[in-house]
């Protein structure tokens, strides 16, 4: 009984820590994940919800959402800056989706640590 009791803590303890393990894997690259997407709309039109986790060995500096959507107003980027101890961080950005622009994909490029490691994400509202 006792034998089998160990044998469980220790795939628990082998598992816990193969799973934590996956973002060690990655060493010297800054790594940015789309967790979720999801797409809230109202009477004022759509909006999109990024979930994002960020990952850097050494630290975040920063973080940039930059829209690419044809027709609309390109200035519309935005910069998260985090302090010096910062290597995991959880960003959850929004983009009001133009009317005009409502049936087209939407392009955002996302970038941590002054464009080092860049992610594209295209969102089509209609499929929501």
């Amino acid at each position: 009984m006792k034998v089998n009791l160990l044998i469980i803590i220790v795939t628990i303890v082998f598992l816990t820590f193969a799973y934590q393990s996956n973002e060690l894997l990655t060493f010297d690259n800054p790594t940015i994940k789309i967790k979720d997407i999801n797409v809230i709309n109202s009477y004022k039109g759509k909006m999109i919800c990024y979930t994002i986790n960020l990952y850097s060995p050494s630290q975040i500096s920063e973080f940039i959402a930059i829209p690419d959507i044809a027709g609309a107003n390109s200035d519309s980027s935005t910069k998260i800056e985090f302090d010096n101890h910062t290597r995991r961080a959880t960003v959850v950005y929004y983009y009001a989706v133009p009317k005009e622009i409502a049936s087209e994909d939407i392009k955002i490029k996302f970038c941590l640590n002054d464009k080092t490691h860049e992610v594209n994400s295209i969102v089509n509202t209609n499929n929501f």
